[in-house]
C-alpha cells in the first residue's frame, strides 16, 4: 500500500470518527422538544428517557423523585399515534398504553408517578405507529401531590437555550478531532512535498 493511499485511509477514518462523534453526543433522549421524523410508522425505542435521580444523565435530586406523584407530558404536532408512558423506579417497570390518541396542535397527557422512598426514578415516553404528520414531546413537567410543578424538563426557554449554543462535549470532542485532522493532513502534504 502506497504512503499516498495509507495517508487518504487515515484521514478518511479521522472523519468518520469524527462525525460518529458529535452525531452520538447530540442524540441524547433527555433533551426536550424531541422531534419525530414526520413519515408514518417511525421505529421507537425509549425516545424520551429523563431520569430524575439513579444513574447516568439526572436531571433533578432525591427531593424532587420523593415528592414526584404525576408527571405533565406536552406534544404537539398534526398526526396520530399509541402513546406509551413507563415509569421506571425501584418497584419496576411500569408500563401504560394508550392506543389511538391524536394531537392537532398541543395536547398535555399526565401519568402518575410515585417516587416516595425509590433511590432511582424515570419517565420514558414511546409515541408508536405514529401516522405522518410533524410530531414533537415538547415538555415535562414532574408535579406533586398538591399539583405543583416541582422539576420542568423542555419548554421554550431550555429549548431556545439548547439551541444558541451546542453542548461543551460536543465543542470540544469537534475541536478535538478537528485540530487531529487538521494536523494528520499538514504532515501528509508535508510528506507528500519530501518525496517529491
Amino acid at each position: 500500500m502506497k504512503l499516498r493511499s495509507k495517508i487518504l485511509a487515515g484521514f478518511l477514518a479521522t472523519i468518520i470518527c469524527l462525525s460518529l462523534t458529535v452525531g452520538t453526543a447530540l442524540a441524547s433522549t433527555d433533551q426536550l422538544p424531541y422531534d419525530y421524523p414526520e413519515e408514518a410508522g417511525v421505529a421507537t425505542d425509549n425516545d424520551v428517557w429523563v431520569k430524575i435521580i439513579g444513574g447516568g444523565n439526572v436531571l433533578g435530586d432525591t427531593d424532587i423523585a420523593h415528592a414526584t406523584r404525576s408527571v405533565d407530558i406536552t406534544i404537539t404536532g398534526k398526526a396520530s399515534f399509541d402513546l406509551e408512558f413507563i415509569y421506571n423506579s425501584d418497584a419496576g417497570w411500569l408500563p401504560v398504553m394508550q392506543k389511538g390518541e391524536s394531537v392537532d396542535g398541543e395536547k398535555v397527557y399526565n401519568f402518575e408517578m410515585n417516587g416516595d422512598g425509590t433511590s432511582w426514578c424515570e419517565a420514558v415516553v414511546n409515541l408508536q405507529n405514529k401516522s405522518e404528520g410533524p410530531l414533537q414531546v415538547t415538555k415535562m413537567e414532574f408535579k406533586d401531590e398538591a399539583g405543583n410543578v416541582l422539576l420542568t424538563v423542555g419548554g421554550d426557554s431550555e429549548a431556545a437555550a439548547s439551541d444558541s449554543t451546542p453542548k461543551t462535549g460536543v465543542v470540544s470532542t469537534a475541536i478535538f478531532f478537528g485540530l487531529g485532522a487538521a494536523a494528520f493532513g499538514t504532515g501528509a502534504v508535508l510528506l507528500k512535498k519530501k518525496e517529491d
